[in-house]
């Protein structure tokens, strides 16, 4: 007879007792390999918002500079604007002027035709608002 004989019961226990261990054991080398793998897409997901913000840096200075040229261009345009303005106003006058000069020569083609002298001439030039030079 052996020197040490164990009980069905306690041999029960110590391989319940292993399975417990070897599924704690288990258990962590599991957990530990998916702690390692969510660090990893951790790691990664903080290098990727890094890369994401420095090119959202970029963007915004980007977005910066388009504000100035058109802020610029919209005071470009308003100087033009206002350019226009006047050069339409100065054709008006131009135009009002010029018909006044059509009006006031076929009113001279129209006018008979008298021997007159040069002093008279300037008198009717000066009268049409064209002086004598």
């Amino acid at each position: 007879m052996p020197a040490f004989h164990m009980k069905l019961q306690y041999k029960i226990y110590i391989g319940i007792g292993v399975i417990v261990v070897l599924g704690i054991v288990g258990g962590a080398v599991w957990s530990d390999r998916h702690i390692a793998k969510l660090e990893d897409a951790v790691a990664l997901a903080k290098q990727s918002a890094i890369t994401i913000q420095q090119k959202a840096g970029q963007k915004e200075i980007e977005a910066a500079g388009h504000l100035e040229k058109i802020a610029y261009l919209e005071s470009q345009l308003i100087e033009i604007q206002i350019i226009a303005r006047e050069q339409d106003e100065e054709l008006e006058k131009l135009s009002n002027n010029s018909g006044r000069a059509r009006g006031d020569a076929k009113r001279a083609r129209d006018t008979r035709s008298i021997t007159a002298s040069h002093a008279e001439l300037c008198q009717k030039l000066a009268e049409l608002g064209h002086g004598c030079e």
